[in-house]
């Protein structure tokens, strides 16, 4: 059996290949309450892989949730080490940098969706809000404009032939579906009678499938062309790509690096090569030196952090300590008690002179100097203070050659019980030694090294400012330059040359393909028209009905059930043109998405028609205001709207719900949807981890497995890790990859999940597991069963707690004599 904490760690990591994302270290979290501390949180560790599921398990006021909301920083005040990607976000203050890098990266579901939905915002707003909080939006934006007129221009053609096609097939579609559609309903129309053989409800459905058939078959189209919008997005990513990729023709290139040429020669005419060479070196130099002033200031500040995180966990301590003395009727327990209160107040006082004169200490040498003194501290209580008691004293002198007294003399005396705690404080003055000088050397020896490399940083910026100051020209040979641009000439001549020739196919299929576009256009024009002779007849339709109705009252009997009738009808007619006018919205919003997704692709329809219809040989170019740098605002504005609703869009589509639903409010979804939205909210900064407190518990059990599996499959496609906080054992049984047990703040037992259920071993996760429904006591009455804690009795001092290594991938705490007695 294996009981010591790093020696588990080593055993738990070595099978796991994938890489830690999440690195939790002795988290501890207090709550004060009305002087008395509680440790809602007590020395959790553990470690989270990508793709990874944890499972924390354990009765209501165990701690799961505080280590979760601990992890994202809405308890700030905790002690302990959280590493995510091995940079700290833990301790009293973070850096803005660090917050921002923190909130992209982890994201919390709640068990009420409502707890981050604004019932006021439509979803749209709701998703859009953390990429714009978080900076994801104007990274991407400003990520296509890097080089978005190069791409544009390099593409030209080869986007407008899909552009075009994209939208042939749209209008292909349409006409597909409604032209048998309307021809249909105008032939149906133009015979349409009621009968009296017919029931009301008959009559009423003849014409009123009209309005259904419409609604579906306007589904059908609105989501054919969203699916061809995003096709077009997708064309401009991929170019993108080759362009930066350099996947371009031979021509290209040669056009392009004369290109490049030309402009180092303009600047050659002003500065000489040495100096144009340093331009580019100061740039780098400039963001080293930033870089390190910046790394600088973080190790400083995360010894702090690592410090002051000891500092109040010491002070916590000695609190606890001193109201446990305070509390206790029995003299062993209050000496214990005062000890460990006077010694944490000791290594409080070493460890705030330690944070004094160690400030540049690394991480892993912050932590390995707190360690090293609290091994001096355990080996110190060992050595001078564990055989510390009370003993009797008298008050009053009685000399050494005093005779020795009888029991009734003794009785007689004034005597108290003796004051350890003035013992125990003279030990650690004169005795308690801590020696930290070669921490001291360390931070020294780590800021002299920032400081040099700064001033080495600070004297080759000056020298290189110098460079370029003494590398400006008077007079210049316009040679080179000359020849430059001549070489670029020939280059440019060429590459029209053979571009004409390569593009002359390429302006044949746009030819084709706006052709095509103009005659599905007019075939679509026509359909409108018969779409309004539809609607037209249908509005007639409905009145005669209303009339036909009303014709059927003979009495006050049928006048109230008629007039029930006719308002119950008119409510569903109601409803489905609500939902037909909704789409002709999301049409609205499509054409602008369509209009700004040509922008983005360079789309100028009118420039394709004007050369085809001017039968040029050689298509000459269209002014267009985006391509100049005074309109890149508005168009950054209009494609940043494009690109939000595309990121929006997918996220839906991600957790299975509609695009159209983007434009809806909170309310008018139902549990499931709207938990569906909360893991869409989560999953749109693209984070590392998430931490899924209680997801399903206000779920229907029907909807709770669709739930749990779409957070599974969404963790195993994005290689996400993720944190479930729950109460239903079964489903962690079912998703978790490892379960932690906690009770009380601790971790008793944790391990590979079916390790644990195989075999649990500790008196809580035993009687805990009791409560699991099976199909094998169904029949069984619902058991109470009752926590026993006499195992926490066991575990008081001076019983030490150990973790040990029970099985392949399984862990219990307890005392050796506990585990010897439950491990049978």
């Amino acid at each position: 059996m294996k009981s010591k904490t790093k020696e588990i760690t080593q055993v738990i990591e070595k099978p796991e290949t994938r890489k830690v994302i999440l690195s939790i270290e002795n988290l501890k979290k207090y709550f004060v309450n009305q002087g008395y501390i509680n440790k809602a949180v007590d020395g959790v560790s553990f470690n989270l892989h990508e793709g990874e599921i944890i499972g924390l398990i354990g009765e209501s006021g165990s701690g799961k949730t505080t280590v979760g909301r601990s992890i994202l920083r809405l308890y700030d005040d905790y002690n302990g080490f959280i590493r995510l990607n091995e940079k700290i976000i833990s301790g009293k203050k973070l850096t803005r940098q660090r917050t921002k890098y923190l909130r992209r990266n982890v994201q919390m579901i709640f068990q009420d969706p409502h707890a981050s939905l604004n019932g006021q915002h439509t979803i749209y707003s709701i998703l859009r809000e953390p990429l714009i909080i978080n900076g994801i939006l104007k990274e991407k934006l400003d990520d296509i404009f890097l080089d978005w007129q190069d791409v544009k221009k390099a593409f030209k053609y080869t986007f407008h032939i899909n552009a075009m096609q994209l939208e042939v097939q749209n209008y292909r579609e349409i006409n597909r579906l409604a032209k048998p559609f309307f021809a249909k309903w105008e032939e149906e129309f133009a015979n349409f009678k009621f009968s009296d053989d017919d029931s009301f409800e008959d009559s009423f459905s003849r014409f009123f499938l009209y309005l259904e058939e419409k609604q579906l078959m306007e589904s059908k189209i609105i989501n054919n062309v969203y699916t061809n919008t995003n096709k077009l997005f997708n064309i401009y990513y991929e170019h993108q790509q080759k362009y930066r990729n350099r996947e371009l023709s031979s021509i290209e290139t040669n056009y392009w690096e004369n290109s490049k040429r030309l402009k180092k020669e303009i600047e050659l005419t002003k500065i000489s090569a040495e100096a144009y060479e340093a331009k580019k070196i100061l740039l780098k130099l400039k963001q080293d030196y930033k870089n390190l002033k910046l790394e600088k200031i973080e190790q400083l500040r995360t010894c702090k952090n690592t410090f002051i995180n000891f500092l109040n966990e010491y002070k916590n301590e000695s609190e606890i300590s001193q109201i446990e003395k305070l509390m206790t009727l029995d003299l062993k327990s209050y000496i214990f008690n005062l000890k460990s209160q006077l010694l944490f107040l000791k290594k409080y006082s070493v460890l705030k002179e330690i944070s004094k004169k160690c400030k540049y200490l690394q991480f892993e040498e912050a932590r390995k100097v707190i360690a090293d003194l609290d091994s001096y501290a355990d080996a110190f209580f060992a050595k001078y203070l564990k055989e510390i008691n009370f003993h009797l004293v008298q008050t009053e002198n009685i000399g050494e050659n005093s005779p020795q007294l009888t029991d009734e003399q003794i009785k007689s005396l004034d005597l108290k019980l003796s004051k350890p705690h003035l013992e125990i404080k003279k030990i650690l003055n004169e005795d308690f030694e801590f020696d930290f000088s070669s921490y001291v050397v360390l931070s020294q020896k780590s800021e002299e090294e920032f400081d040099k490399k700064i001033a080495n940083l600070e004297h080759e910026i000056l020298k290189t400012k110098q460079i370029i100051k003494d590398g400006k020209k008077k007079n210049y040979s316009t040679e080179n330059l000359k020849q430059a641009q001549n070489a670029l000439k020939e280059a440019e001549q060429t590459y029209i040359e053979d571009m004409n020739l390569f593009l002359k196919s390429y302006r044949v299929k746009i030819t084709k393909a706006y052709e095509q576009l103009q005659e599905q256009k007019q075939l679509y024009l026509n359909l409108r028209s018969s779409q309004q002779k539809c609607n037209t007849k249908f509005d007639e339709i409905e009145k005669m009905f209303w009339s036909y109705l009303e014709s059927k009252i003979t009495d006050e009997k049928s006048f109230k059930e008629i007039n029930a009738l006719i308002s119950y009808y008119k409510s569903d007619i109601a409803v489905k043109k609500d939902t037909l006018k909704s789409f002709q919205i999301e049409k609205y919003y499509l054409d602008k998405d369509l209009k700004n997704l040509y922008i983005l692709l360079g789309i100028d329809l009118k420039w394709a028609a004007k050369n085809i219809a001017d039968e040029n040989v050689v298509w000459k170019d269209r002014f267009n205001k985006y391509n100049s740098n005074f309109f890149k605002p508005l168009a950054k504005f209009y494609i940043g709207q494009l690109l939000c609703k595309t990121i929006i869009y997918k996220s839906l589509e991600d957790v299975g719900l509609l695009k159209q639903f983007a434009y809806r409010y909170p309310h008018e979804f139902s549990g499931g949807q709207l938990q569906r939205i909360v893991i869409a909210r989560a999953l749109i900064t693209q984070p590392k981890i998430i931490v899924a407190d209680e997801p399903i518990a206000s779920l229907d059990i029907s909807i709770q497995a669709q739930v749990i599996n779409l957070l599974k499959e969404l963790c195993n496609e994005k290689n996400i890790g993720m944190i479930l906080i729950a109460h239903d054992l079964s489903m962690i049984e079912y998703v978790a990859d490892n379960v932690q047990i906690m009770h009380l703040g601790k971790i008793v037992e944790f391990g590979k999940t079916e390790n644990i259920y195989a075999r649990p071993i500790h008196p809580y996760t035993i009687n805990l597991f009791k409560a699991i429904p099976k199909i094998s006591n169904s029949n069984e009455k619902f058991e109470n069963i009752s926590f026993e804690l006499d195992y926490l009795e066991e575990q008081k001092y001076p019983n030490v707690l150990e973790i040990f290594n029970v099985d392949t991938e399984h862990y219990v705490l307890g005392t050796r004599e506990q585990i010897k007695k439950w491990f049978k």
